[in-house]
């Protein structure tokens, strides 16, 4: 029973934080129904999450961060900076975002 239960709890850690790398942003979505912000990205991410969509990201409202990373996320999109970050989970079929970065 212990090897089952370690089995289990190494398996459902292995997509915890999946990172992207390189990408710009193509569209920013305020979705109201769900209270998130839909991040649509010019190539794949966060595939490791096994989410079902792997071009977007969701920054949730109620992230403890969420103006900062709003903020960076806009001026990334207006000035088609590069991005890196991590996504964690999903919400839905999309990863959620947790960190980003901008790059030059």
């Amino acid at each position: 029973m212990l090897i089952i239960f370690l089995n289990l709890l190494i398996c459902s850690s292995i997509y915890a934080n999946s990172g992207f790398y390189n990408t710009k942003i193509a569209a920013i979505t305020v979705h109201d129904n769900w209270n998130v912000l839909i991040i649509e990205l010019k190539s794949p991410v966060a595939t490791g999450e096994n989410c079902g969509i792997s071009n977007a990201v969701i920054l949730r409202k109620d992230h403890y961060m969420f103006k900062e990373m709003y903020a960076a996320l806009l001026s990334a999109f207006h000035a088609q900076t590069v991005i890196s970050g991590w996504a964690n989970g999903c919400f839905g079929q999309y990863p959620v975002i947790t960190r980003l970065d901008l790059r030059k």
